[in-house]
Parts: C-alpha cells; structure tokens; sequence
C-alpha cells in the first residue's frame, strides 16, 4: 500500500507515493491529466484519495507511482497536488508482478505471467530489466517464444522509458506524441539524452524545433546561458531568417535577434563573444559558414555557390546552330496567325541562342506567345533533341501543359525524387538526358535550394527562366529571378503589355496599372468586380455572399479561392478558412474527422516532404478517412496522411496571397482592407490579382487599395547569388 504523507504548505516540494484509483481527465494532445490516487491514509479533509494534476503519457489505473510537486488550491475545484514528475514504481508480491507483467506485455496473457514470476522471483521485473538475457538462459522459461521474449523486453523499456519521459517534458505543446517520437529515434537512451543536450531534438526529431526543444531544457534544468542552448539557437535563427527568404544574415543580425531587445534569449547572461564561439563551433561542425560578412547555414550557402557556378557554366556554353532560324520563326507567327512583338522577336531570338536566359512580363504581354513558339522552333529544329517543361508547382505545370500542349512536369517529379536514399535521381552524377532545353514556368517562385538541385541536373541543356518579376519573390530562401536579372550578366528581355494579347481581361488591364503604381477605377467592369466595404467584419459577411453565390453556380472547391494578405483579423486566412467550411462543409453527426480535418475539406500542403512526394501549395480534398489515416486527393493523385503528418496540412479554402503563387483559378475572392495595413504593399496585391484567371472579386476598402498601390517597398532579401553571378565573391572552403 502507499506509504504515507502529509500535506504541506504551497511552497513546499514534497513527494508523494500512491495508486492511480481513476482517471478524472485526460488530454490526448498534451498529456495533461486529473487523477484521483489513493495514497493511504493521507490526512485531511481529502481522505485517502488525492486529486493531482499534471502531464503523463499514459494512465493505467492501478499502477503505482512517485509523484513530485506542490500542493496548490484551485480556485473551483479546491485542494491538488500539482506534480512536476511521476516515477513509475515496480509492484510487489507475485500476484500484483504478473497481473503488472501482462498488462504492459503484448502476447504474454496472466498465465505466461504468473510463470515468469515463478521462475524469477518477486523481483522478477528488476532482472529483466538489468539483465535481458536471463530470458534465454533460465530453463523455467523455456516455454516462451523468441517473439515473446523479444516483446517482454521491448515493453518493459518502453513503458519504464515512456513514463519518466513524459514526467520530464510533458508541457502544453508537447504530449504523449512528441513523447512517442523521442522514443523511437532514442530508446532506452530518451531519458539520459533528453537530459543531457535536448537541443539535438530539434535537429533529428521531426516536428520539434528550437522553441519546443527549449521548452524541454528548462523543465530538466538547463542552464539558459548553456552553450547547448546558444547553438541552437543561433541554428534556429538562421532557420527562421530563410523562412523569411534569407540566404544568409550579418552578424549584427545576428546577435539582435538573439541577446537583442526581445532577442530569443534575452536576459539568459549570454554574451557577443558566447554568440561568436557558438559560431565557431557551428562551423568546426559543418552546420554554418561565414563568408565575409555573412552567414550561412551550411545548405543553403552550398545551394547559393552551386547555382551561381551553374549559371556561369551555361553562360560559357555555345547554344545549338540554328541555320533556318529567321523561316522557322516566320512559320511559328504564321501558323499562330499573329505578328509578333518586337520584344517577344527579341524574346524567342535570345531564349534559342542562349545557354540560360530569363524572360519575364505579366498577364497580357504574351509570355505564352512566346513559349508556344520557343517550343514550336526547338522541336522542328532539334526532334532528337530532348524539350523539358518544368515549374515549381502541381498546378503551375499543369497549366503550362494546358497552354502549349506539351507534358509539363513540377520540377521535384522532373528530377524524380527518390525516398529510397533520399535524394532526387537526377544531379550531377546523373544529370538529365541530353542535349535538349529545359524551361521553367513560374520562375520568381523558385528558392535557391530548388534551382541548386535543377541546374546540378544539367549537362549539355539550355535553360530558360519564365516568370513575373513583379510578383512576390518565392516563399523559401532567396531571390532567383530577380538575382539572375539584376546581375546584369544573365540574357533578359522583358516583355510589355499588349491590350490586343491581353483579349480585353480588365483583370490583365487593371493588373498592369497597379504594377505601374496607378490605381485602376474601382468599379466593376468585365471580368473584374469591386465590392466596396468599410471595414473587414463587413468584408467577410461580403465574401460569405459571394461564396454561397459560386457554390449556387456550380462552381467547385479548387475553382474558386479566397486570397488574404495576412493569417491574424477578422479579414485573415484563419478566420475566413473556419467561416467558409462552416457555410461549405459544416460539421455534421455521422461525418468522419480526423484530428482537425473533415471528409470533403479542402486541404493545403505547408512543407515539403519529399517521402510522401506532397510539396509546399498543393492543394487537394479530404476524400476518405479511414483507420487513423486521411486520404487526400490532389488531382493527378492521392496521398494518405497518418496522424503525425497531418501537421503538413492546413484549411485551404481561404489562404494567404503568398501561398497561391503558382496557382490560378476561375474565381479570386480578395479582401483589402485596412486590417491588412501591415502586409499592404503592391506587389502583393499584384499577385494576388493575377492568380484570377476568369474572374476577379476585390472587396476592399478605397483607402487600403490606394496604400497598397502606392507601397512600392520590396522587403530586401539577403542573397549574394548575382555577386557571385558576376564572380564578385570569392568560394569559402568551410
């Protein structure tokens, strides 16, 4: 039986031993429980039942256990023990060893227990655990099987290893999942490497990063100025500065966002020169380089050194001789039965005699045109030659096969990923079949890591870059396009808009006034319709309207999209995402739900993974749930996501401007307004337009449309990609 104890004062740490008698309450999600614990003859008013709260794993009643903490008073539910760990006790007595023996055993019934214990002794658990092998060598359990065996040892670890695990990190954030996924990469050492340097969590656990990791540190007595920490920090802040499209950060940078005012690890007594040596060992490791005054997450800098060098390699190389070049031009406009542009002439001219070049433009100024006929000319001139169509998106790529006729692939399937040893098939020990050109639609989407991994695949190829410039630049790492262009040495022509090519879309239209920083008529006209509101609850009973309009059409859930330029407001993506499912797919008895997400909602990638083969903006409908796991269907396939993935997902029935890059659809439904005041920039509210291929619907208010025409600010990215394109900076060997 439990030994005794007595309650204290609030202040007091004590340590109380007893029987978990019943659950009272459980949350699955973080381990937080209420539990009543029979502790004996405990004095007071509580009898010999305790309620205690705290954060475990899991609940078995009947197991016994050491609690650590506080007695606390809450304010409804009166006098707990709040414990900070739970040590899981071994029984005594061979009836209470078997029956525990069995319940955390799988394939070990009562019977096998009880002669297990017969043949070990009443510390029959203790030897198992110390020493495994007793298990082949005492001839009393001869009668177990080497399956048996193997299970009795694995569940006695893991049961022993889950519970002090979850007494030591159990937080809100982190629950028995996170728990589950220690275990997995660490076993029976979880409990001493969690202790020792959590921070290597962040690096080889998937889904925890620094902040859950430091939350893990402080709960087993980290130190905050440990050199653990600093490191992982200093990683995670390079990390989160490439989430915000740097390639690389200042020092200066740096050492802000770390010990600066609201730093990550303000008031933790870490010092500049503790930033500096975190640094250093960073590089002795092979995670960062510093290159002058920047630096580098590893990856990213050999990804920036690679595609610089690439690019230099295909500018050297001499294009393919095409001696009826001026005919086959003159056959591509005739059977286009259009006349060409100068620009778009000079376009063709140049993409077809260059090793890589960029041709850039928006909506209206014949991009299309001019890839038909780049594709027409190469095809004719060079048919043994291969012809790669290629853009960072499911949808980009399937609009580009739909424009020019011709298979079109993302670029991740081009390479062919390969989960077996994960990596793509395709780079430079296996570069692409060749020769041949390989164009890529949607080009201001790509990061750098993406073009590394590309143009590592090239051999003897030509290389054309399509894509907006004036749009938002891509949501990872870095400023492709635009670095290729503003180096000044990369072949660029920019083609102008054409109001004949445009075939009269005010969406074209109005597109280009705004890129020229000129305020269209805020009025609805053709395939553009304004809907005037004053503030964002009023947008958001506008877009209700105009969402049960489209679904009264016949319009389905990839046809239309709700675009916001912010997450947070009664306006922002989350928001919208909870009103619309609620008006397009409610919540109904019988209906299937798994974690978050409903049979028939529309669904959005957020991270790549390359294993599942989903990418960052894929879009798709929850098409089946079954057995713990979600069935997505992303058009030209469907993916199955278990319970852990699901954190890749996200509601996409509204979603953020950024995140529809590459994407177009019949129906754009678009709130300005000044709730967004902070994200309201131009080439924002740019892209955001142009996804609307049939028809555009701005709700907005006069005055946020007006400040975000006129904000022509481009976020600097730190990037040296065209310093490096001109050779202006030197290779680092670290």
């Amino acid at each position: 039986m439990a030994q005794t104890a007595k309650k204290q004062s609030a202040a007091t740490v004590e340590v109380i031993q007893g029987t978990i008698a019943r659950r009272i309450f459980y949350n699955a999600e973080n381990g937080y429980c209420v539990l009543a614990v029979d502790v004996g003859d405990l004095t007071g008013e509580l009898g010999g039942d305790a309620k205690m709260s705290g954060h475990m794993a899991s609940i078995r009643e009947g197991d016994e256990y050491r609690f650590t903490g506080r007695w606390v008073t809450h304010p409804k539910y009166g006098d707990q023990f709040k414990f900070d760990s739970a040590e899981l006790l071994l029984p005594t007595g061979a009836a209470g060893l078997a029956k525990h023996l069995s319940n955390i055993t799988s394939g070990v019934g009562i019977v096998k227990a009880k002669k297990i214990v017969e043949a070990l002794g009443e510390d029959a658990l203790e030897k198992l655990k110390t020493n495994p092998e007793i298990l082949d060598t005492n001839p009393g359990l001869s009668f177990l099987t080497t399956e048996q065996k193997n299970d009795i040892i694995l569940d006695l670890t893991l049961n022993s290893v889950h519970a002090e695990l979850a007494a030591l990190i159990c937080r809100d954030g982190i629950g028995p999942g996170m728990v589950a996924k220690i275990y997995n990469k660490y076993g029976a050492d979880s409990v001493k490497m969690v202790k020792e340097n959590p921070f290597v969590l962040a690096d080889e656990v998937w889904g925890v990063g620094f902040l859950k990791a430091d939350a893990i540190a402080q709960a087993v007595g980290i130190e905050p100025n440990s050199p653990y920490r600093v490191e992982a920090a200093l990683n995670y802040t390079l990390q989160e500065a490439a989430n915000e499209g740097h390639v690389f950060l200042q020092p200066n940078d740096i050492v802000t966002k770390l010990i600066g005012r609201k730093g990550l690890i303000e008031a933790s007594g870490v010092e500049i020169a503790d930033v500096a040596a975190a640094n250093q060992r960073l590089i002795d490791d092979s995670r960062c380089v510093r290159d002058g005054d920047a630096v580098y997450a590893k990856d990213l800098y050999i990804a920036e050194c690679t595609v610089a060098e690439a690019i230099k390699r295909l500018l050297s190389q001499d294009a393919q001789h095409m001696p009826d070049f001026g005919d086959l031009l003159y056959d591509a406009e005739r059977e286009a039965k259009i006349e060409y542009e100068t620009n778009q002439r000079l376009a063709i001219t140049v993409a077809l005699s260059s090793g890589i070049s960029v041709i850039t433009g928006g909506p209206g100024t014949g991009k299309t045109t001019v890839l038909n006929a780049i594709c027409k000319i190469y095809a004719q001139s060079f048919p043994d030659n291969e012809l790669y169509l290629c853009a960072p998106t499911g949808r980009a790529a399937k609009r580009m096969s739909e424009t020019t006729g011709r298979e079109a692939r993302t670029i991740h399937r081009l390479l062919r990923y390969n989960p077996a040893y994960g990596g793509f098939e395709f780079g430079s020990d296996n570069p692409l079949n060749g020769p041949g050109l390989i164009i890529v639609d949607e080009a201001s989407m790509i990061d750098i890591e993406l073009m590394a991994d590309l143009l590592m695949a090239t051999d003897e190829h030509q290389v054309i870059l399509v894509g907006d410039i004036d749009q938002l630049p891509s949501v990872g790492p870095g400023s492709v396009l635009r670095d290729c262009i503003n180096s000044g040495i990369v072949p660029t022509v920019r083609l102008e808009y054409n109001y004949r090519q445009a075939g009269g879309s005010k969406i074209s239209e109005y597109a280009n006034l705004v890129c020229q920083g000129i305020i269209p008529q805020l009025v609805s006209v053709g395939d553009f319709e304004y809907a005037p509101v004053e503030d964002a609850d009023q947008a958001v009973e506008v877009i209700k309207g105009l969402v049960m309009a489209a679904r009264a059409d016949g319009l389905g859930l990839m046809d239309f999209q709700v675009l916001a330029p912010m997450h947070r407001g009664s306006a922002g993506v989350k928001n919208l995402n909870d009103v619309i499912r609620e008006m397009v797919n409610p919540k109904q008895e019988g209906k299937q739900e798994l974690g978050w997400y409903r049979l028939g909602d529309k669904v959005m990638v957020i991270k790549n993974n390359y294993q599942l083969g989903v990418f960052n903006g894929d879009l798709g409908i929850v098409t089946a749930i079954d057995k713990g796991k979600l069935f997505v269907n992303f058009g030209d396939f469907t993916q199955e996501f278990a319970t852990e993935h699901l954190e890749l997902l996200t509601l996409a029935y509204a979603s953020t401007i950024h995140k529809s890059q590459g994407s177009e659809f019949p129906l754009v439904i678009m709130p300005i307004v000044n709730q967004h005041y902070i994200m309201l920039q131009r080439n924002l509210i740019y892209t955001g337009m142009t996804r609307a291929k049939k028809r555009l619907v701005l709700v907005g208010d006069e005055r946020a449309v007006k400040r975000a025409v006129h904000n022509n600010r481009i976020e600097q990215r730190w990037s040296m990609l065209a310093e490096r394109i001109r050779g202006g900076a030197e290779k680092d060997d670290n």
